[in-house]
């Protein structure tokens, strides 16, 4: 038994080696001269539901090094998009990156991946670096200390370290309390297995197949009565011969097991796939490789606390929170919060940061994940309403276009207040109208949008900043894509908006910024006492800002005036309760004609 870790105390130690463990393990090895280790529970390979990326997972790997020897391995199939079918009509497709594609011709592409075969190159990736990955070494306790965290590993005995990364998934053992609440009341269950026999989901005839033409691989998502299946290529060995099979699964209500349909049954499973518009096409001549049906829960549900500074603890991936997987969005999300999760490690080691400024990165961390989750999850139940219109017949989706998405603190909408939809996700849910106005006012989006926009005040209000408002220059994990005259740090655009960088990654790396660079100037404003805090990216014209904004103003006028940032950050102070409402329409309009 290796058990060179008992007397040491690592600088960072990191429970979980899946892809948000090994990616920043890897990265920290890269780029520092840390002493990182990994505790894995599992011994890799070992398998995993979360099968079809997005094209953020390229940049990722190529920015942690594990990009060459990915595409090195067989594990993968190169994938254009997705379309998803909803009703016996047509499909609605979209390529990665939709827009940019039509105005630049270059390709997006990202991986359906053979899961148990990608987490172990990329594991086997950060080894490679140096990273001490200890596997079959599952955490059972976690205690901190000054200046340490002490990991109980049981029977293999203690471990220690400066600073704990968690990455150990959904049902993680933490040092850091507070429930894991739901993000969605909806509360579905995967069912999957594997298929031989399956054509090319790219094959189906319409005008609406976007892919057929170039022949290129998408994920193909069906809705039916009790859900919606998923049709992915999958390359695995199957009786001793490498060929590319299809994972089949589907997404359901637990109830509909109990009320309906056993779907774990190999009849049933295949007979419901076959009769479904679109799926059945593609799966009338296919065959189970087994009759061994996985199964796996896909309750969205988040974390209390992000991370925390005091027990010197980040929680990353799935430790973090989870999403219903509709859009793919799972292995995007780890080595999202692995590369904001680098910084926030580097700072934590680096002399030149003050405990203050390292707290407000670690906050800015915790907002950041806490926006995605729920922004994400209002997003995906923005769609499942609209497929619920679909199927008017069916409780499954009948209940989803009724019930609330889940009950939001007023501490979170100014987290929301810019609330966008992923460009792709509009695309689709829209049936490519790209028009956030033709989704239904019904939905969980729309719905907390329409609370958020009920909050911004009419044109003629008067408002002007609380004078118990404190602004202070900082620096941000947030990375400034934004345009802030004079502040811009990297002029370089994200990987997904530079065309040639998806001819050749590693070739055209140094043409894009990373995903995370240093940490970039900020304003922060905040409540006397309340560390709670609305930021603005640039710092050069913070004082104009401040006294402009410290004078009564119509918010029409402020609109006008400032620029986009600027006015973002007005309805940010507005929802967070840091700008004072002077006077109303019928309130002014009184003022105004006494002074006349």
């Amino acid at each position: 038994m290796n058990n060179s870790y008992i007397d040491e105390i690592y600088d960072v130690a990191i429970i979980g080696g899946g892809p948000a463990g090994a990616t920043l393990a890897a990265r920290l090895k890269r780029e520092t001269s840390l002493s990182i280790a990994i505790f894995e529970a599992d011994r890799f390979p070992r398998e995993h539901i979360g099968e079809s990326l997005v094209p953020s997972v390229i940049s990722a790997l190529q920015e942690s090094g594990a990009l060459q020897r990915v595409l090195a391995s067989d594990c993968w199939v190169r994938k254009a998009g997705g379309y998803y079918s909803w009703d016996a009509v047509r499909p609605w497709a979209t390529f990665f990156e939709h827009k940019a594609f039509e105005q630049d011709g270059h390709r997006r592409w990202a991986f359906h991946v053979n899961r148990a075969e990608f987490d172990d190159v990329v594991l086997q990736h950060a080894k490679a670096c140096g990273v001490a990955v200890f596997e079959e070494a599952p955490v059972e306790a976690l205690k901190r200390h000054d200046g340490y965290t002490e990991i109980d590993l049981g029977a293999k005995g203690t471990t220690r370290c400066r600073l704990l990364v968690n990455a150990s998934g959904r049902y993680s053992i933490s040092s850091i309390t507070g429930p894991r609440e739901f993000l969605s009341t909806y509360r579905n269950i995967a069912i999957w297995n594997y298929i031989r026999g399956g054509r090319l989901a790219q094959t189906l005839p319409g005008e609406w197949n976007i892919f057929r033409e170039p022949n290129v691989s998408p994920i193909g998502s069906f809705a039916f009565e009790d859900g919606w299946f998923w049709y992915i290529p999958i390359p695995m060995t199957v009786n001793g011969k490498r060929e590319v099979v299809h994972s089949l699964g589907l997404v359901t209500d637990p109830r509909a097991l109990k009320d309906k349909r056993d779907y774990k049954s190999s009849s049933v499973f295949m007979e419901t796939a076959r009769r479904v518009p679109f799926l059945g096409e593609l799966v009338q001549e296919a065959e189970l490789i087994s009759d061994d049906f996985r199964t796996a829960t896909n309750y969205s549900r988040i974390s209390s606390w992000m991370c925390s500074w005091s027990h010197r603890e980040i929680r990353i991936g799935d430790a973090a929170f989870f999403v219903d997987p509709l859009f793919s969005s799972g292995v995007h999300f780890a080595m999202h919060h692995a590369a904001a999760a680098a910084v926030l490690v580097k700072a934590a080691f680096d002399a030149s940061f003050d405990d203050a400024t390292r707290a407000d990165l670690w906050r800015d961390y915790d907002q950041m994940l806490r926006k995605q989750g729920q922004g994400f999850a209002l997003a995906i139940d923005q769609w499942y309403n609209e497929i619920a219109h679909a199927h008017p017949n069916s409780v499954y989706w009948r209940e989803r276009g009724a019930r609330p998405t889940f009950e939001f603190r007023s501490a979170t909408f100014h987290h929301l207040v810019n609330g966008t939809l992923d460009d792709d996700l509009l695309q689709v849910i829209s049936k490519g109208t790209n028009d956030v106005e033709a989704l239904r006012e019904s939905g969980a989006w729309r719905q907390t949008m329409a609370v958020v926009e009920r909050m911004r005040p009419t044109d003629e209000t008067v408002v002007r900043l609380d004078h118990r408002v404190v602004a202070r220059r900082s620096i941000t994990l947030e990375h400034p894509f934004v345009e802030v005259a004079g502040d811009r740090q990297d002029p370089r655009p994200r990987a997904f908006a530079h065309g040639p960088y998806w001819d050749a990654p590693d070739e055209h790396a140094h043409e894009v910024a990373p995903r995370f660079g240093a940490p970039s100037p900020c304003v922060r404003f905040s409540l006397e006492g309340d560390d709670d805090d609305v930021r603005i990216l640039g710092a050069r014209s913070a004082t104009q800002l401040v006294d402009r904004l410290r004078q009564p103003r119509r918010y029409g006028d402020l609109k006008a005036e400032l620029s986009p940032s600027e006015l973002l950050l007005v309805d940010q102070l507005l929802v967070a309760g840091m700008m004072e409402i002077v006077a109303t329409p019928a309130q002014h309009g009184v003022e105004a004609g006494a002074n006349a």
